[in-house]
């Protein structure tokens, strides 16, 4: 018979649980300011040092936010503010965003076939607006870029599913920096124009399959040009949104051109 040893917790990772327990069950609340650092250490009964590597761990985690002069925050909890600590990790790291990649060709093809039987006259009367918009912004990626997140978003939000919202929310947020790299290539941003025309037809004409179809070949695109572009200099920073596609001759759906996201 054997026994799994006690693990020992240090006060600080203590402290930092008490302080998540207390944010998730809404003690302290999105924004809130948290009591100075010897008040605090007080109230738990711990030193000071204990709650200072607490909340510099929390604050790594972008649960809260320490300001300057000013003392330290309860972060606001919107998925982009705690998907920071992540976006470094793919900064650091080209293979997370081929994985990401991959991640998101699972899931945005079968959000676009759930917004497609969802779909309502807003979201497409806002989703000709935005390819308009993208329309005239071809010659500046970074705006287009702002357009073409939009675009997803709209997207996105049309699924109506809470857990689907979410997932692709955040895989579509961590894709920024491959839309960098991306958004740089001759002919991306044309293409990926297209690609979105090809994804309103779809969803115009609610037809689920044509819609995941058109998602999967825009995002296949997508990925073929960030590969070709990142992979020599490997400074992964593509603009359009990282969607996984298997090089060309594979997919059998590209035709060589590179594309957006």
């Amino acid at each position: 018979m054997s026994f799994d040893p006690i693990v020992q917790v240090s006060v600080s990772e203590q402290v930092a649980q008490r302080l998540l327990t207390m944010i998730r069950t809404g003690l302290l609340k999105p924004g809130q300011q948290l009591p100075p650092e010897r008040d605090l250490a007080a109230m738990l009964g711990v030193g000071r040092p204990a709650v200072r590597e607490a909340i510099r761990g929390l604050a790594l985690l972008g649960l809260l936010r320490i300001r300057q002069g000013e003392g330290t925050f309860v972060g606001t909890l919107q998925t982009r503010e705690l998907l920071e600590p992540l976006e470094m990790v793919i900064e650091l790291n080209a293979g997370t965003l081929e994985a990401l990649f991959d991640a998101r060709l699972v899931i945005e093809p079968g959000v676009a076939a759930l917004a497609a039987s969802q779909m309502t006259d807003a979201h497409l009367a806002r989703l000709h607006a935005l390819v308009e918009d993208e329309q005239t912004l071809l010659g500046n990626p970074e705006t287009f870029s702002a357009a073409d997140m939009a675009f997803h978003e709209t997207i996105i939000d049309a699924c109506d599913n809470p857990f689907l919202q979410s997932i692709a929310n955040s895989l579509y947020l961590l894709g920024k920096k491959s839309r960098r790299v991306t958004s740089q290539v001759a002919g991306v941003l044309e293409r990926s124009l297209q690609d979105h025309r090809d994804i309103i037809a779809a969803l115009q004409a609610r037809d689920p399959a044509r819609a995941a179809e058109a998602m999967r070949r825009h995002l296949c695109r997508v990925r073929e040009a960030y590969i070709g572009s990142a992979a020599p200099s490997e400074d992964p920073d593509d603009t359009e949104h990282p969607g996984h596609s298997e090089p060309s001759q594979h997919q059998g759906d590209t035709d060589g051109r590179p594309t957006g996201g």
